[in-house]
């Protein structure tokens, strides 16, 4: 049998050992690799090629959807969200950037399993307690006019500038983390303030947490 290889991310030690656990309790399954941080994320999977990216939508350097959205532009690996978000804008946002499945941590223990034989077998699973806000017309609108003002208007390289500017890295370790000068760090700076009506760091950082893209 050949093994199903997992790469598990998320920033919480205990959170990876309990996904750890489920999945080396499946037999042919194995965990591929791990990784704390949205970027090692999306490193891994693209050297790794995982068969499952088993991921949390509040990753430091790089959210989920982020990465989701980068994972999907180079391969079509499964992607499971194992989160605690389950506000309605936050499911369709991950939906939306490819992922094939979205599940609750709390519900986790028991679906996880399921949950990825499903996206293997059948390339989809939604946990009974989300379906409704993925398949709720009235919910689509909620969540389409909340995107209308969020980064849409931003490039792939300017969402993760935002990122870690609100995250409280300065321009040079935004430069450094990225492999860019300083000075291209600045310009990225100055046109996603720009672009999304910011006039200040504090503004930067309240838009980031209200739209989800780092953790209060």
């Amino acid at each position: 049998m050949t093994p199903i290889r997992i790469l598990v991310a998320d920033d919480h030690e205990l959170v990876r050992q309990g996904i750890r656990s489920i999945i080396q309790r499946e037999p042919g399954w194995q965990v591929c690799g791990e990784a704390t941080t949205g970027r090692e994320a999306l490193a891994m999977a693209l050297a790794l090629k995982p068969d499952v990216v088993v991921l949390d939508i509040g990753l430091p350097e790089l959210n989920g959807v982020e990465v989701i959205r980068q994972i999907r532009r180079a391969m079509t690996t499964a992607i499971l969200v194992v989160t605690m978000h389950d506000a309605d804008d936050v499911v369709r946002d991950a939906i939306e950037a490819g992922a094939n499945g979205y599940i609750l941590k709390a519900e986790a223990g028991r679906t996880i399993g399921d949950a990825v034989r499903a996206i293997i077998a059948r390339g989809e699973f939604i946990s009974e307690r989300l379906r409704g806000l993925v398949d709720s017309p009235a919910g689509g609108g909620r969540a389409s006019a909340r995107r209308s003002k969020k980064s849409s208007s931003l490039t792939a390289r300017e969402r993760e500038v935002l990122q870690l500017l609100a995250e409280g890295q300065a321009n040079k370790q935004v430069a450094a983390r990225l492999g860019i000068t300083t000075k291209t760090a600045e310009t990225h700076r100055a046109r996603i303030m720009a672009k999304l009506q910011l006039h200040s760091m504090n503004e930067l950082v309240r838009y980031a947490i209200r739209n989800r893209i780092i953790e209060p």
